[in-house]
């Protein structure tokens, strides 16, 4: 798997949040977050990298977690985001069950691995 640079997975992620029916317009989203309309096309056209503070804002926008700005799930791994998304909507008191429940599909993945040798 090549490796992008951060700015043109936010670029991607930028353009596909833009792109969905029923998206407010980059107008809206430049007012909202304090920039000119040419800020955000800057971002787009990988002129520019948002700073950090701009990242947030942009996820805050599109109601999204800033860290789902910086990794393409829809090319990398699809699959991912949806499970992600779901791990974030739980009680910090499940993490520890979830963290267990993954350590014995990694075991098990393990032991496998190891009868095949």
């Amino acid at each position: 798997m090549q490796h992008k640079k951060s700015s043109e997975i936010i670029r991607e992620n930028l353009t596909y949040m833009l792109n969905q029916e029923g998206t407010p317009s980059m107008r809206n989203l430049s007012t909202s977050i304090g920039t000119s309309d040419s800020y955000i096309q800057k971002i787009l056209n990988q002129e520019r990298t948002p700073s950090l503070d701009k990242i947030d804002s942009i996820s805050e926008f599109f109601d999204v977690e800033s860290w789902e700005m910086f990794y393409n799930f829809r090319k990398d791994r699809p699959e991912m985001l949806a499970i992600m998304q779901q791990l974030n909507k739980l009680s910090p008191t499940l993490l520890p069950s979830v963290k267990a429940y993954l350590d014995f599909l990694l075991a098990q993945q393990d032991e496998l691995l190891s009868t095949k040798k």
